[in-house]
């Protein structure tokens, strides 16, 4: 454990940050290989198509785990029927995949978040 002798309080918040985003990519990474390891697989590609990403939104960083071209970016991209296989329709039952890969591992998500 180290003792700080002199506060600069630009330096420790760099550092945090720095660790915090690093927390968040590795995981994002470990619910997107979730995701794509949920994912339907029929030709593969919805699971080819599951990213992530780290934003920082204002004074926070934000991980997104979802389908390229989806919920993630304005476009459609290739995988856009992922939605419908998530949350269902009203002749198709929901078939999850991306929540269950960040409900049932939260433990997991929090220690790599927090072990930066």
């Amino acid at each position: 454990m180290s003792v700080i002798k002199e506060w600069n309080q630009q330096r420790v918040m760099s550092e945090m940050s720095g660790k915090v985003l690093n927390g968040m990519d590795k995981a994002c990474a470990f619910a997107a290989e979730q995701a794509r390891g949920n994912a339907p697989r029929r030709t593969g590609n919805l699971a080819d198509n599951i990213d992530y990403e780290v934003v920082p939104v204002r004074d926070n960083i934000e991980g997104r785990v979802g389908i390229k071209g989806g919920a993630m970016s304005a476009s459609q991209g290739k995988a856009f029927y992922g939605r419908f296989i998530e949350l269902g329709t009203k002749r198709q039952p929901a078939r999850p995949f991306l929540r269950p890969a960040v409900y049932d591992n939260g433990d997991e998500i929090v220690r790599l978040i927090a072990e930066g």
